[in-house]
């Protein structure tokens, strides 16, 4: 998925400087995602939104005062989001979600709020962390960025998630859905060229 119907490397080219090569261009896992913090969030969110959906019918049933009807309304709407609309903004964030390795710079597009381009020179990225699943996925984080991952309270881990990886400055956290390895080795080489390019006299 992506803005109209342009694939990963239609939208990354629509960035490239002259003269700039594009090595590799992707998107996270697309559709609905579920997590090991859901075994804990899709129980306490049911149990949120059952008890105050069934505060705001009772409300309305009993002829409870117009506060009482008010105030259950936020919480109505913290649960809906928490069964129900976590999801959605997960899939569309990532559907508009496009990543770009050339020979410069990685690229990162976000579209939830518009489209954003982040461009991050290669020889600035800093140390690069791999952390691969068993399916061949996985996640590409550089710098010091805390990763979901690294946590160990499941409700921790799905904040980190809501948060849009933009911890430590905002460095890029890339979700790869196959082939995290072969990902990785691609930007270890491309930095190792840039490196070498940039000392060359």
């Amino acid at each position: 998925m992506s803005f109209g119907w342009n694939t990963a490397e239609d939208e990354l080219r629509q960035e490239l400087d002259p003269g700039e090569r594009l090595l590799w261009a992707g998107q996270p896992k697309q559709g609905l995602r579920l997590q090991t913090s859901d075994f804990v969030m899709i129980p306490f969110s049911l149990m949120w939104g059952g008890f105050a959906i069934a505060w705001e019918v009772m409300a309305f049933v009993i002829g409870a005062p117009i506060f009482f009807k008010l105030w259950g309304i936020p919480f109505v709407a913290v649960g809906l989001y928490m069964i129900i609309g976590r999801f959605y903004f997960d899939a569309r964030g990532r559907a508009r979600t496009f990543y770009g390795l050339t020979d410069r710079s990685l690229l990162l597009i976000t579209g939830t709020g518009g489209r954003m381009v982040r461009r991050f020179d290669l020889t600035q990225l800093g140390p690069i962390s791999l952390q691969e699943h068993g399916d061949g996925s996985g996640v590409l984080s550089f710098g010091a960025l805390v990763s979901a991952g690294t946590v160990s309270s499941p409700m921790a881990r799905q904040l980190i998630r809501m948060a849009g990886r933009n911890l430590n400055g905002g460095l890029p956290y890339l979700e790869v859905p196959e082939d995290v390895r072969g990902v990785y080795r691609k930007i270890r080489d491309a930095i190792e060229d840039a490196e070498s390019a940039g000392q060359s006299p």
